[in-house]
């Protein structure tokens, strides 16, 4: 498998896990992006979830799927930055329709990069 891939393994589903993450993990702030991490060791690779508010796009599940898709392929090209071994989930705050992956990527390494010199 390709290094660069976001298998369903690294997928985070459970709701419980992720609103562990989101009660005990350390939120970082972007621009339009929050992310929320949490350290788990035991596990090979890092987990993931992305979640994008119904209040942001006035219920519409187009646009919000689209913001989901957006947030995956960034932190699919940006995984290799953050150590192995976290629940990572990626809230989108203020993304619109025209928001590019390129700028979110920019984004999520930058906070990936802060979290890795602590």
């Amino acid at each position: 498998m390709n290094a660069n891939s976001f298998s369903k393994k690294e997928s985070l589903k459970k709701s419980g896990a992720i609103k562990a993450v989101l009660d005990n993990g350390i939120c970082l702030r972007a621009k339009s992006v929050n992310i929320y991490i949490l350290k788990k060791p035991g596990f090979g690779f890092n987990k993931a979830a992305f979640i994008c508010k119904k209040a942001l796009h006035q219920k519409k599940s187009v646009l919000r799927n689209r913001v989901r898709r957006v947030l995956r392929e960034a932190y699919r090209k940006t995984k290799y930055i953050l150590p192995i071994g976290h629940d990572i989930v990626i809230v989108g705050t203020s993304i619109n329709q025209k928001t590019l992956s390129v700028k979110i990527e920019r984004e999520i390494s930058d906070v990936f990069k802060k979290y890795s010199k602590k």
